[in-house]
């Protein structure tokens, strides 16, 4: 609640009165005015009659809104009338208001709560692994945020049914935050459901948009955060937006989160994905550098560089994933559908690096992945002084299950890549120096898996010690990994006024 306040008026007769109004019947809608009477606050409506002993103390109000900005709605602004009667005369004056608008954290934000949904040993058998696991990564990382884990769904993409965002306005001892948590705009994925039931609370709200379909176009995986930056004469202040499109298709939050005004959704390019999720191609590290950041995406050309290597130092019949299969499983652990097990490859280096077409896809994948660069580097103006490239390694023709959100001509095809190697850029910042990530299972040489040695020489050298956690049958072999299991609410106490 904001604090409004009247200066005290003397030399009012005793019939004068006052009242505080709201004339808009859109806005009159959308806040209230309160009073306070005692320790009491007060609903005031616009016939509220004043005294003309509270009139000469002066009054103390407060207002408050019942909803966000609204695209085609309501825009948040209100105009709030004190008038004074006093015998014939009549005196009045307006304050003009605008609700705070709902903004995204960035990963400069520290972490508040970390959050993913539970595993069942009996209907998923590998998401309960994976819960484990991720527990216990992130005790070993020594991470003290509280974990919760949603239970009322059996959807287990916890990054994708809503988005942590916040809302701030200046106060007395600096910004006063409430964290508002964002559904998805997806109509049909009762998960997001779960914001209502279970994260609203005194200091929380929620909010949703809805009206979009079940595409992933519209899952909140499709957005990232840059953080707070200034170029060419624009001001980023709590950051920027990143939105995904597929092809011509945007996402449907989009025009909410263009009528919140201060963060402009910047809208790349990921229509070469097979989920088409741009926190699968897009990272943004606090960093102790000019720009207070650093740009990550993926390099499936170190990626492969990283494999012929080990090829050209006699490692070629080494297998090209470490990882075994699972001994223990059925069906029904993989959300009761019938494809059972996805096993691992067995195939060597030499094996991968015979495939053509998978070394011209990712040629052409890399590409892509440079679009998206540069748009990032005409919109902000970093420069490639701070983009670090992630080995990677794509394929194509990930298979999904019905209902799952992708388009039928995403499915199964050759032209949209998926990662091969868990994807390590797909991973949670855990603060300005803990990363945690998939554990890629790359080859072994000489006792070290290689992928991996060159992801945390990577991230090290940016000042993050990276954990690994196994995500491969829970997340990986359907399309997405670590971050897209979980989900953060951080602190967002920035001024972005």
């Amino acid at each position: 609640m904001a604090p409004l306040r009247t200066v005290p008026i003397s030399c009012l007769s005793p019939s004068a009165y006052g009242t505080v109004s709201v004339e808009d019947a859109i806005a009159r809608k959308n806040v209230r005015i309160f009073r306070r009477e005692g320790s009491n606050w007060l609903i005031t409506p616009n016939d509220h009659k004043f005294t003309q002993n509270q009139l000469q103390h002066g009054l103390n109000l407060g207002i408050d809104a019942r909803d966000t900005r609204r695209p085609a709605g309501w825009d948040g602004r209100v105009a709030v009338r004190f008038t004074v009667h006093d015998r014939r005369k009549m005196a009045a004056d307006s304050v003009k208001l605008r609700v705070a608008p709902i903004l995204s954290y960035h990963h400069a934000h520290s972490v508040h709560q970390i959050l993913t949904t539970a595993g069942n040993y009996t209907f998923n058998l590998f998401q309960a692994k994976f819960v484990s696991a991720f527990e216990a990564a992130l005790a070993e990382m020594n991470v003290n945020s509280p974990l919760f884990k949603f239970n009322a769904s059996d959807d287990i993409w916890a990054q994708d049914f809503f988005e942590p965002g916040y809302t701030s306005m200046p106060g007395p001892d600096g910004p006063v935050t409430l964290r508002v948590m964002i559904r998805s705009a997806q109509d049909s994925r009762v998960a997001g459901r779960q914001v209502f039931e279970y994260l609203r609370a005194a200091g929380t709200g929620a909010v949703q948009h809805l009206g979009g379909a079940r595409d992933e176009v519209n899952s909140m995986g499709n957005l990232e955060t840059i953080p707070p930056h200034s170029f060419k004469g624009k001001k980023y202040p709590a950051g920027r937006i990143v939105l995904g499109t597929h092809g011509v298709k945007r996402s449907y939050i989009l025009e909410y989160l263009q009528a919140q005004e201060i963060q402009n959704p910047l809208l790349v390019d990921v229509d070469w994905l097979a989920v088409g999720h741009v926190d699968e191609m897009l990272q943004f590290l606090p960093a102790n550098n000019p720009l207070g950041w650093v740009m990550l995406v993926p390099d499936p050309q170190e990626g492969l560089a990283i494999l012929r290597r080990a090829q050209s130092t006699g490692h070629g019949k080494t297998r090209a994933f470490s990882r075994q299969n699972d001994t223990e499983g059925n069906p029904s652990d993989l959300f009761g559908m019938p494809w059972g097990i996805r096993g691992v490859p067995s195939y060597t280096i030499d094996d991968l690096l015979s495939q053509k077409e998978l070394i011209e896809a990712n040629a052409n994948f890399s590409e892509r992945i440079k679009t998206t660069v540069d748009v990032i580097k005409r919109e902000t103006g970093i420069t490639d002084a701070d983009i670090y490239g992630i080995p990677a390694v794509f394929r194509t023709g990930l298979t999904f299950p019905p209902d799952f959100g992708i388009e039928p001509e995403r499915n199964g095809s050759s032209k949209y890549a998926g990662s091969l190697y868990p994807a390590t850029i797909n991973g949670l910042v855990l603060s300005n120096t803990e990363y945690l990530a998939p554990n890629p299972w790359g080859p072994v040489v000489n006792g070290r898996d290689i992928m991996a040695d060159a992801v945390s020489e990577i991230y090290g050298g940016l000042g993050f010690k990276v954990g690994f956690v196994d995500d491969w049958n829970s997340h990986h072999t359907w399309g997405g990994e670590v971050h897209c299991a979980s989900n953060i609410i951080r602190d967002g106490n920035h001024r972005w006024w």
